[in-house]
This record gives C-alpha cells, structure tokens and sequence, in this order.
C-alpha cells in the first residue's frame, strides 16, 4: 500500500546531491581601502577588484567627495558586480575568519616576493597621501610590501597585489 509519496524535502535533497560546484578555487579576497582621498585611485581598485575576483571591497573613511557611481576609472562599474561597503571602521565589517594584511612600506614588512597568501585575506591599502593608520596595523595579521625604491600609486599597488595573489594560488593549485 505505497501512495507514490516522496516528502518534498527528500526531492530536494536529492537534487543537491546531484548538483556539482562551480567553485573553482577555495578562500576569498577583499580589498579595504583606509582613508582613501581620491575618486581615481578608488575606480582603479574597484577595476581590480573586479579583474581579479575580490568578493568585497571595503572604503573606511572615504573622502566625502568620492562616489563610487560616478568614477571615470571604473568603466565596468564594479559596484554592480562587487558588494562596496563605505564604513568608519574597517574591521566592523571584516568578515569572518579573514586575514588582515597590511600593505605598507616599513622595515618589518614582509616582501610580497616571498609572501605565502593565505586562503581568506583582507588587503588593507593606506591613502594616497599617508600610511595605513597605526591602529590597522596593530591589527593586522601581516604586514607585506613591495620591494621597490620608493611609494608606487595606490590603484597600482592594489593590482600589483592581487595580480600576486592570482599568480601564487593558480601556480600552487595547478601543482
């Protein structure tokens, strides 16, 4: 005496079963920006966050006179694909189990060269016109650099750094 009946929730599950990922690599990257000044330099990050697959990126005290709508730098409009979240505080929003990573120029810092990137990292990049704040950097889990012989361009650091990220996880995932 079977009615036929199969619970909705026993379909369901069976679909899942069936379904395979379409995730192709583990972890994630986010991109904060402290105290960012300049709507070009926020257009070019929004690029490369795109370019690069961030999956967020975080703008704490931004410059009143940026809006992220209307940047000339980011022709794909980023912030239609990429959640941007404007905040005082940076690390409110920092999600769980990720990595802060300052990119600064100092003495202790890490050489991006050698630097092992871990699988859920936050980049933390400075403004155009100073340095990561000392309390970002107290917080942050690494600080990292790049080797060169004075300060590069914030929107170029910013590809600079996820081009290295790519690079690095792509040649140790193929291996």
């Amino acid at each position: 005496m079977t009615s036929g009946y199969t619970p909705r929730s026993k379909k369901n599950l069976d679909r899942r079963v069936q379904r395979k990922s379409t995730l192709t690599q583990r972890g994630f990257a986010c991109i904060a920006l402290d105290r960012p000044k300049d709507g070009v330099n926020v257009g070019h990050t929004l690029r490369a966050a795109l370019g690069f697959t961030a999956r967020m990126v975080i703008l704490g005290n931004k410059d009143e006179s940026i809006n992220v709508r209307k940047l000339s730098t980011d022709p794909g409009r980023a912030y239609r694909h990429i959640p941007v979240l404007e905040v005082p505080d940076i690390f409110d929003v920092l999600p769980q189990d990720c990595v802060p990573i300052a990119v600064e120029l100092t003495d202790d810092a890490v050489d991006l060269t050698t630097f092992v990137h871990p699988e859920r990292a936050c980049y933390i990049f400075g403004p155009e016109n100073g340095s990561v704040s000392p309390e970002i950097l107290a917080k942050c889990a690494h600080v990292v650099k790049i080797p060169t012989t004075m300060s590069l361009n914030l929107g170029m650091t910013v590809n600079i750094v996820m081009y290295d990220r790519l690079a690095k996880l792509t040649r140790n995932s193929s291996t």
